[in-house]
């Protein structure tokens, strides 16, 4: 068979609908643009939203490899609306059938935009497909976007991906959709990490660092401004520029992971066996920013206190010695130890690889008076 690499794909190139006036689907330029050769199938339907699914791992589960969303400009009712400056993208789903339930479309958008989002919003390791974004030029050539992330910093999950009421004026009645908000990406895409895509091949040479880090990480990047001034450059090697605020992401994954996992471990605050799960947090030994990676997730750099507690560990007003047992500081009286159910007898469980980090900790603790 024919090995056919797609083009590359280019923020701000417009692609022309073909000139084959025998075929309306040969001339369709987004059937054009996602064309593989070796037998494997490109985007097989007509709507704004297109799935194009792995292909070649026989007894994988069946998952998108890419998918494709294209802004009409057709739809009365509601409208895609796309802000290049913060990058956010409003884009309606794919039902707009009365009586029906929204998932239920012949295309699977809902149901695929569903599956994105929940996973990025996830702590789960999982599979995610990215979405390319696509805006329609006069009646038939499409212009490329970027890559839409289905995930937006500093929203929840429910904030980005909502269900809608809207009323279908032909028909006089009433049906449900879903409004998406993804952060777009200018972000150049090699023809070679569309066919990889396609096979199932992650984390490959000719995936774009911007895309593997928000697949591990949910940290933002973009490529550098500078290489997308003009349309037709294809420069895949530039360096990606971090975004502000992608630090913080970074954070909140590691430490919603890292709590889970300590979670699991110990129920309750280990000082006062409190079991209020909402008041519990699980606190860094080492703190984040000091770890490196390995460090950022080990269980054995966490415990888990209540908020209080919590607080006066974080702050240097308590630490634990190589036995677990308590050490307090004197800017802590008495009736403060009273206030906040601080005991000169309380103690903690404490393991070697615990201890190995409790160092670090004592060696910032102050005047112990053990």
């Amino acid at each position: 068979m024919n090995r056919i690499v797609p083009q590359d794909l280019i923020p701000g190139k417009v692609y022309p609908a073909g000139t084959d006036s025998s075929s309306h689907f040969a001339n369709e330029p987004l059937s054009r643009l996602f064309r593989f050769g070796d037998g494997l199938r490109g985007l097989g339907n007509q709507g704004g939203i297109r799935r194009s699914m792995v292909e070649g791992r026989d007894g994988a589960p069946r998952e998108e490899a890419f998918t494709v969303i294209l802004d009409t400009g057709k739809q009365s009712e509601w409208r895609n609306e796309y802000d290049p400056t913060s990058g956010i993208l409003v884009y309606y789903g794919d039902n707009q059938t009365p009586g029906k339930d929204f998932r239920d479309t012949k295309q699977r958008g809902n149901e695929t935009f569903l599956k994105y989002f929940d996973r990025a919003y996830s702590v789960e390791e999982s599979h995610h497909a990215p979405f390319f974004y696509f805006e329609r030029v006069g009646n038939n050539d499409v212009r490329y976007v970027g890559i839409a992330l289905p995930y937006v910093e500093g929203m929840t999950r429910d904030e980005v991906l909502r269900r809608q009421q809207f009323h279908h004026q032909g028909a006089g009645a009433s049906y449900e959709n879903l409004v998406a908000r993804f952060t777009v990406l200018p972000l150049a895409v090699s023809g070679e990490w569309l066919v990889d895509l396609k096979t199932g091949i992650i984390g490959g040479p000719n995936e774009p660092e911007a895309w593997r880090a928000f697949r591990d990480d949910r940290s933002i990047i973009s490529s550098d401004d500078d290489a997308l001034d003009d349309p037709a450059v294809e420069d895949f090697s530039r360096p990606p520029r971090l975004h502000e605020g992608a630090r913080m992401t970074m954070y909140r994954l590691s430490q919603s992971r890292f709590q889970e996992s300590l979670l699991r471990r110990s129920s309750c605050c280990e000082l006062c066996g409190l079991a209020v799960r909402e008041l519990l947090v699980a606190s860094h030994i080492l703190p984040w920013a000091h770890s490196d990676d390995r460090q950022k997730d080990d269980p054995d750099n966490g415990l888990v206190l209540c908020d209080m507690h919590d607080g006066l560990f974080d702050k240097g007003f308590i630490s634990f010695d190589e036995e677990g047992r308590i050490l307090l500081t004197s800017r802590l009286d008495a009736n403060s130890l009273r206030l906040v159910g601080i005991r000169e007898d309380m103690t903690i469980r404490m393991w070697p690889g615990r201890e190995v980090y409790m160092r670090h900790h004592r060696a910032r603790f102050e005047d112990p008076l053990g």
